[in-house]
């Protein structure tokens, strides 16, 4: 059983500016909805990571969200990677790494947001919530006050086997043979109020079905995003229609005619329907 994070009277949480809703979930909640581009800026070069950023600006993007599942060398690669990003975009640059026993969540500076995933799947409750705690007590030597990022409270989910995914962190893949596990999911997002739902499948899709299900079950102001194997415009759709508020796609774009790809998955599409009491 993983040990508890040492926190005592002279640790400065200053929790309550961070758990806040800030600009970036704002932006998220209000935006129309649509695609995201998640970039795993340990394989795509920074020259092309800064050209990309370009276009999802000009595309009328929500984010751009910076992600992967290994990384080495954290700090001394990002930080840079980072500062490239945002000097050619003024759309919020969104960190989603796992954090590693020790230190919690990997920040650097420049980032406008963070996501912290709640993993409910995960049978090693440090994943789970112990490195919400390891997190908060490692920010304060990080990262100067004013330049902390956003952290956005995020419950993740998998769907489809995933060993890679379960081999590192735990996790095990939703049932969706009924609605019982899913019912269990949604009522811990609303009950803690957590800001995001993260629906993610590595090897198959999260069944459109179960987007429906969950933005039925969430409170309005609860951001649902969903990825995994986006590849098509069509795809997009399909899940906008279904109740996303977010569609991720990574893999579409690693390769040289990315600019077409994006362009069909991201370029102008009628609105998605809006959702009660979104506001949209």
């Amino acid at each position: 059983m993983n040990a508890l994070p040492q926190l005592d009277h002279s640790t400065e949480l200053h929790t309550a500016p961070l758990w806040r809703p800030g600009r970036v979930l704002a932006r998220l909640r209000e935006h129309r909805p649509g695609p995201v581009h998640i970039i795993d800026p340990f394989k795509v070069p920074v020259t092309e990571a800064v050209e990309k950023a370009a276009e999802l600006t000009r595309l009328g993007f929500a984010a751009i969200i910076l992600a992967s599942t290994d990384y080495e060398s954290f700090e001394s690669h990002m930080e840079p990677y980072v500062a490239a990003v945002k000097a050619v975009t003024p759309l919020p640059v969104v960190l989603h790494f796992p954090p590693r026993p020790g230190t919690g969540f990997p920040v650097v500076r420049g980032a406008d947001a963070v996501l912290l995933p709640a993993l409910l799947g995960s049978g090693d409750d440090y994943f789970v919530w112990k490195s919400f705690l390891e997190t908060l007590a490692a920010f304060p030597g990080r990262i100067p006050r004013e330049e902390w990022p956003e952290l956005l409270l995020t419950v993740a989910l998998t769907f489809g086997e995933d060993h890679r995914t379960g081999d590192l962190l735990g996790t095990m893949p939703v049932s969706t043979t009924s609605t019982e596990e899913i019912d269990r999911h949604i009522h811990v997002a609303r009950t803690f109020g957590f800001h995001m739902v993260y629906l993610y499948s590595r090897h198959d899709h999260v069944p459109p079905e179960v987007v429906r299900h969950f933005r039925k079950g969430l409170d309005p102001d609860q951001v649902l995003f969903v990825s995994g194997n986006v590849r098509t415009g069509r795809q997009v759709a399909e899940y906008l229609d279904s109740g996303a508020d977010g569609v991720g796609f990574a893999g579409a774009l690693e390769h040289p005619d990315w600019r077409a790809t994006l362009e069909e998955i991201g370029g102008q599409r009628p609105d998605a329907p809006a959702r009660p009491g979104s506001g949209r």
